[in-house]
């Protein structure tokens, strides 16, 4: 066997183990071809065959040859036994590859299984996603099943809380540790990968998208960087000012007359509000998007308190989905020139000129709107109907 250990064989053996540990370790398939030989090389490998060395730098190697050359000299052991005994135990990498695989099957059939898949046909689809692209393993590697895991259970406990959550907290939960869902963690990019999937929305390109991602999800990252644009909010100036999540969370309505508080969409109709209603400003709160951890937390002690809300948005995909999430989240808050006459009304009078995009959503406060809306084929922005919701205000 010493023999066999010198450097001139090296290249053989090392070729003949890569190829008999991917082949199932048999020794059928096409010669080996060995390439780049020194003279010495070749003499040895050669005389170690019986055969005549060929000309150039180059060798084929039959395995069966190899192995009936090894079994009739001095060596008397096949192939399978040398490289075993050159090299350590051989690896059956193609059994080896067909168990994985297998195993990452029934992993995937587990997660397929998990009680957020069953909520939203979507999750399924972001599932076979991060699968086929191989995003989870990237992120995770061995670790991705516990990794998925983890954002479908992110995702059930986001469902479950009415929108009011902490990422640390949340991710003590889900994780065990309380940085679990933070930036860069494989939970944390695979969960705000997650809702962006869902919200269809592209993944966060810094840190502040990736903060209003959570937000937008109901989860506030810390108590500052989330927030809620209001006017006139009992206990606070009659001006519009923006109450970080620490502000709103110690604030109350206090003992004022139960009234009504504007939910809007965008800031436009807030800076109309406080031009020009000056004498009687509304009570406002703007949403800006999917509502934050700090609008729920207002417009709960609001509403709490005897408040009635009243909302609108755009007539478009995304307006109906925002107004779809308050409508789950604070129950008490009513349309407000929001359903389909509305939307028809506004559309007569000639408003409806951008065409709409994105994916279809329901309407469920009003289930004409969104077949009208489909109907149509165009959106109405709330700055465009401002004249209507200044004079209901004033």
């Amino acid at each position: 066997m010493e023999l066999l250990e010198r450097p001139v064989y090296q290249p053989l053996w090392q070729a003949a183990r890569r190829r008999v540990e991917s082949n199932g370790l048999s020794l059928d398939g096409a010669p080996l071809t060995l390439n780049a030989l020194t003279a010495e090389e070749l003499n040895a490998i050669a005389g170690l065959l019986g055969v005549h060395r060929p000309g150039g730098s180059s060798i084929r190697v039959p395995l069966g040859l190899l192995d009936s050359a090894l079994r009739s000299s001095v060596v008397g052991q096949g192939l399978l036994d040398v490289l075993s005994t050159l090299g350590g135990p051989l690896v059956d990498r193609r059994a080896t590859k067909e168990r994985d695989e297998a195993d990452r099957a029934r992993l995937w059939s587990q997660l397929a299984a998990h009680p957020a898949v069953a909520a939203s046909p979507r999750v399924g689809a972001w599932l076979d996603q991060v699968r086929t692209t191989g995003l989870a393993r990237r992120l995770a590697h061995e670790h991705e099943g516990d990794a998925v895991s983890r954002v479908l259970d992110t995702l059930s406990a986001i469902w479950a809380s009415n929108g009011r959550l902490r990422l640390a907290v949340l991710a003590a939960e889900v994780t065990g540790d309380s940085h679990g869902l933070d930036r860069g963690k494989p939970a944390g990019t695979l969960a705000v990968h997650a809702l962006s999937w869902l919200s269809e929305q592209t993944f966060p390109r810094d840190a502040v998208d990736w903060r209003r991602t959570w937000s937008e999800a109901g989860v506030a990252c810390d108590d500052l960087s989330c927030d809620v644009l209001v006017l006139n909010l009992p206990g606070h100036a009659a001006q519009p000012l923006r109450l970080t999540l620490r502000q709103a969370l110690s604030w109350q309505p206090g003992p004022v007359v139960h009234g009504v508080v504007y939910v809007t969409e965008n800031p436009a109709i807030v800076a109309g509000a406080a031009d020009q209603l000056t004498d009687r400003p509304p009570t406002m709160v703007c949403l800006d998007g999917i509502p934050s951890t700090a609008a729920l937390v207002v417009l709960d002690g609001l509403t709490g308190a005897g408040w009635t809300a009243l909302y609108h948005g755009d007539f478009d995909w995304r307006g109906l989905a925002i107004a779809g999430v308050l409508a789950r989240k604070v129950p008490a808050a009513k349309p407000w020139r929001f359903g389909a006459p509305d939307y028809l009304k506004a559309l007569e009078r000639g408003l409806g000129t951008v065409a709409l995009s994105g994916r279809v959503t329901s309407s469920p406060w009003d289930a004409e709107l969104a077949p009208a809306m489909q109907e149509a084929g165009v959106a109405v922005y709330e700055e465009q109907v401002i004249s209507d919701l200044l004079a209901d205000m004033a």
